[in-house]
């Protein structure tokens, strides 16, 4: 993910709607997937992301940086998911959206594709289950494809530890899904 130019956040700044424009294009998928790992559900976070565009617009002003744009609006789109998340009733599953790689190999047998979407709702399921901080991590690496720098700039962490963090995650989804396995395995 390449970060726009500072211009582009100071002409924005300036209240120039185009540049704003430009800067909702260039994060609004990152800001996606950083409500959505918070979340669970694409309707809240579309609506977490969308109060997080407009309040970063309020804000812009306050932005000392303006070469972190990016962490500073997945910040505010990160507080305003947990915030909806305090408000909300007790958590929906996570819903399933097929990584990209997985979109590549659409297929039209309606067995193999009933076969994906139950193996997708287990990985959502799974994925539903870690806590607040590895499920946003999980997310921007294997929906959004972005790099542990990328997504550390993002969360403001070191890509150290967010790579610890996916280590952790991808073992706990590893027990998570095997266990799941033995359970609907048909010699069980």
């Amino acid at each position: 993910m390449e970060a726009p130019g500072k211009g582009l956040v100071e002409r924005a700044s300036r209240k120039d709607a185009e540049a704003f424009a430009a800067l909702i294009r260039s994060y609004e998928r990152v800001a996606l997937s950083v409500a959505y790992g918070v979340l669970g559900d694409a309707a809240a976070a579309s609506d977490a992301v969308q109060d997080g565009f407009i309040r970063a617009w309020q804000r812009l002003a306050d932005l000392r940086e303006p070469d972190r744009f990016g962490t500073w609006l997945c910040g505010i789109v990160r507080n305003l998911a947990v915030d909806y998340l305090r408000r909300r009733k007790p958590a929906e599953p996570l819903e399933t959206r097929r990584p990209p790689a997985e979109q590549e190999r659409w297929t039209h047998d309606p067995l193999d594709e009933a076969g994906r979407r139950e193996q997708n709702a287990r990985i959502a399921a799974a994925i539903a289950s870690l806590d607040e901080i590895s499920r946003p991590v999980v997310v921007l690496r294997y929906y959004e494809n972005l790099s542990s720098k990328q997504i550390g700039e993002l969360l403001e962490t070191s890509p150290a530890a967010i790579d610890m963090r996916l280590s952790r995650a991808r073992k706990q989804l590893r027990a998570l899904l095997e266990s799941e396995f033995a359970q609907t395995s048909p010699e069980h």
